[in-house]
């Protein structure tokens, strides 16, 4: 499944991409561009659905799900600026199933190589926040955080929660675990959704041997991703635990840029 808000170039190379010639896509447009969605998708046989209005990357997969026939297929959600090398898809499933997962994800890495922020993690609390805000997931690597940083993500973990540009997803987990929350238009739904299910039971792995160029890989950075963040900490965290919360992750944020260093 892919939702497109204005990348149609990026997902004209997607769709044409050998690897998904064998697998049932769905292509879900955010009113950004839907006629030359809606070509693409029948151009590469893909199931377009054409949203009237922007109702956001949570609430779009939402609805293409329950538009979309049951299915006993693993679901993959899929940004149209990810790059897929062969195999990968085929690898993924296999471990799937073999390990009983209920989401699996490859490690995510930008045009340069580099992991950015946001691959996966621990769910909000008042300790997790503040393990990644002080830098102590970088001091002591076992210590779980509300990111992974980049050397707990190159060695792999079993996080709470994985990033929903490139997830394998089991057939039933969104009929166990519920939808995907619809608090933001944007940024923050892979923690909230990832974060309810682990609670919940479910399991993820990250794959860190395996890999995919995810080219809209820096918004880590951006204010709007920092601001869903902290309203989904609040959320999480309600109270003065919130509040200081939130308060942690931004002073986190505000001393990695000061020192010059990246926001992993």
């Amino acid at each position: 499944m892919i939702v497109n808000y204005g990348s149609a170039d990026r997902l004209q190379a997607l769709l044409g991409d050998p690897n998904f010639a064998r697998h049932d896509l769905i292509v879900v447009d955010n009113a950004s561009e839907p006629e030359r969605v809606l070509d693409l998708a029948r151009t590469h046989g893909a199931t377009p659905l054409l949203l009237g209005r922007n109702i956001g990357f949570g609430a779009a997969v939402n609805e293409a799900l329950r538009r979309a026939p049951r299915s006993e297929l693993p679901i993959l959600l899929l940004n149209p600026d990810v790059t897929v090398p062969d195999g990968l898809l085929t690898e993924l499933g296999g471990r799937l199933d073999h390990e009983r997962l209920d989401g699996i994800g490859p490690l995510l890495r930008d045009e340069n190589k580099k992991i950015p922020v946001g691959v996966g993690g621990f769910r909000p609390t008042l300790w997790t926040v503040t393990a990644y805000a002080a830098f102590l997931t970088h001091l002591l690597p076992w210590t779980r955080g509300l990111f992974l940083t980049r050397r707990q993500a190159e060695h792999g973990r079993q996080p709470d929660w994985l990033c929903m540009a490139c997830l394998l997803l089991s057939a039933d987990a969104f009929e166990r675990f519920g939808p995907i929350p619809e608090d933001e238009l944007v940024y923050a739904e892979d923690v909230a959704w990832g974060s309810a299910a682990s609670k919940r039971g479910a399991r993820f792995v990250l794959a860190a041997d395996l890999s995919v160029t995810h080219k809209g890989g820096a918004s880590g950075a951006s204010f709007a991703w920092i601001g869903a963040t902290e309203r989904l900490i609040r959320r999480c965290l309600p109270g003065w635990r919130g509040r200081l919360a939130a308060w942690i992750f931004r002073s986190g944020l505000l001393v990695r840029r000061a020192l010059g260093r990246s926001v992993v």
